[in-house]
């Protein structure tokens, strides 16, 4: 049986992800979470990303790496760039939620629209776009709109007004190639995008699903 640890800062994320892989997968699992919401509501106070952020993240993925897990999924991009810089201190596979979106919207997209709930997401995840379209040698023109007020309606259990303001936000990028919705917590709102813009809809939950399950099939 393969063994799964998760990482997460949103409470949707917790709610949903665990069911989303255990319907993609066809091996026996045993997937256990770690949430720890300070991560991002103390980097949103202070508007960047603390010391405190990072020895708390390195105590969380030691706590993971604890449970002897096949992978570890880190399930919120805002804290990508600082896995990336401690990635080396663990031997288990560690993936990052939005690694695989951000490389599949600079392959599929000239004109990439960003869309994030929070401020903290919305720097990492341009700037792992446009380094995946330095890979490839591509230019890509890459905006990036930031509604916070949806974050607050999540976090009150309003789901639909979530979603509702992302479909608004869309309306803004319609003239974009790729819509990326930066976040894990974003995913209820692709369909409703994809609806209103007639355009490809990137989220990270499913991609990053792929690449767990290519990890644990090696």
């Amino acid at each position: 049986m393969k063994k799964i640890t998760l990482l997460h800062t949103v409470e949707s994320v917790y709610c949903s992800f665990k069911g989303e892989i255990l319907k993609r997968i066809n091996f026996p699992a045993e997937i256990t979470s770690l949430v720890d919401e300070f991560l991002v509501t103390n980097a949103q106070k202070k508007g960047y990303f603390p010391p405190e952020n990072k020895q708390k993240l390195y105590l969380d993925m030691l706590s993971a790496q604890a449970e002897n897990p096949d992978a570890i999924v880190v399930t919120c991009s805002s804290l990508t760039p600082f896995v990336n810089e401690i990635r080396s201190f663990f031997s288990v596979p560690i993936i990052c939620i939005d690694e695989r979106m951000c490389r599949d919207a600079a392959n599929e997209g000239t004109r990439i629209a960003v869309l994030a709930t929070a401020p903290t997401t919305v720097e990492p995840t341009v700037t792992r776009i446009q380094g995946e379209a330095d890979k490839i040698g591509k230019q890509v023109e890459i905006k990036a709109l930031l509604d916070m007020d949806a974050m607050s309606l999540l976090k009150a259990g309003d789901v639909a007004g979530h979603d509702a303001r992302l479909v608004a936000l869309s309306e803004n990028v319609k003239d974009y190639d790729v819509i990326v919705l930066a976040q894990a917590s974003m995913a209820t709102a692709a369909e409703g995008v994809k609806m209103a813009t007639g355009k490809i809809v990137k989220t990270s939950p499913g991609s990053a699903i792929s690449e767990l399950i290519e990890v644990l099939e090696k």
